[in-house]
C-alpha cells in the first residue's frame, strides 16, 4: 500500500507519519456490502476494522430475535477494537452503508499497541468516545421518542457519512431503532412535510440540519462533543 495513500478514517489519519509508516504494511484495503455481517455477539475477532466510507451498526438483542443498534460506527472509528482487550465481541456488527474499509490483524495491532505510546493513545481515546456514545444510546433508547431518536441517528449518520445523503429504506432505520416501519414511516412524513429531509427511492436527504438538530434530544450533542473532544486532542498532549 503505498504511503501517500490519503485515509478518510479520522483514527488513521491522525496517527504520526511514523506510526503510519508501522501500521500501514499491515492493512488491507477491502469492500463492504449493504447488510454484511462483520461479527456475531461471542464471535473471536482476528481482524479489527476502520471503515473509510462504510457505515457499521453495533446491535444487541434478545433471545426472542428483538435487537435494536447500541453503537453506530463510521469513519471516525474502529469496528471490533474491543478486541484488544477480549478476543470476542459483545456485539453484532452490521454493515448499514456499503463502503470501502481497511482492516488489520486483531494480533497485529494488539502488539503495536501493547508498544507504541501514540498507537495506545490515539484507540485508548476513541475508545473513550465509543463508550460515551453507548452509554448515552442506552439513555436515548430507554427515555425519548421514536421521532427524537430518528432526529439523532440522521444526525450522526450524516456525520460519520459526511453527506447529507443517506443511502437507507425506512424499513432499515426500523431495524435499526427497533421500531415498527409505521412509527417510522410517520416520524418520515412529519419531518418531510416540514421540508426538514426528503425520502425518495430508498434514499434520505438531510434538507435542513438546524431544524433536524431542533427537533432532536440532548443525546446527539452529548455523543457530538465527545467525539469532538477525540478530533481535536493531539497524540502526547
Amino acid at each position: 500500500m503505498k504511503s501517500n495513500f490519503v485515509f478518510k478514517n479520522r483514527i488513521l489519519k491522525s496517527l504520526p507519519q511514523k506510526e503510519s509508516r508501522i501500521i500501514l504494511p499491515h492493512l488491507r484495503q477491502v469492500w463492504l456490502p449493504k447488510n454484511h455481517v462483520l461479527s456475531e455477539a461471542g464471535e473471536r475477532i482476528r481482524e479489527i476494522l476502520f471503515p473509510d466510507e462504510a457505515l457499521i451498526s453495533y446491535m444487541a438483542g434478545t433471545s426472542e430475535g428483538e435487537s435494536i443498534e447500541v453503537c453506530v460506527v463510521g469513519n471516525e472509528g474502529a469496528v471490533d477494537l474491543g478486541a484488544l482487550l477480549s478476543q470476542r465481541t459483545a456485539f453484532r456488527a452490521v454493515v448499514q452503508i456499503p463502503g470501502q474499509a481497511y482492516v488489520i490483524s486483531t494480533d497485529i495491532l494488539r502488539k503495536e499497541f501493547g508498544r507504541c505510546d501514540v498507537v495506545h493513545e490515539v484507540l485508548l481515546r476513541y475508545t473513550g468516545a465509543l463508550l460515551a456514545q453507548l452509554a448515552q444510546t442506552a439513555v436515548c433508547n430507554q427515555f425519548h421518542s421514536i421521532e427524537q431518536r430518528f432526529c439523532r441517528w440522521l444526525l450522526m449518520a450524516s456525520d460519520r457519512m459526511r453527506s447529507k445523503d443517506l443511502p437507507m429504506t425506512q424499513d432499515a432505520v426500523a431495524r435499526i431503532l427497533g421500531s415498527r416501519r409505521a412509527s417510522i414511516s410517520g416520524s418520515a412524513g412529519k419531518l418531510q412535510k416540514k421540508g426538514f429531509i426528503r425520502y425518495n427511492r430508498g434514499v434520505i436527504s438531510i434538507l435542513d440540519r438546524k431544524s433536524i438538530e431542533t427537533e432532536c434530544c440532548e443525546c446527539y450533542e452529548t455523543i457530538a462533543a465527545a467525539h469532538e473532544n477525540l478530533a481535536l486532542a493531539k497524540p502526547g498532549s
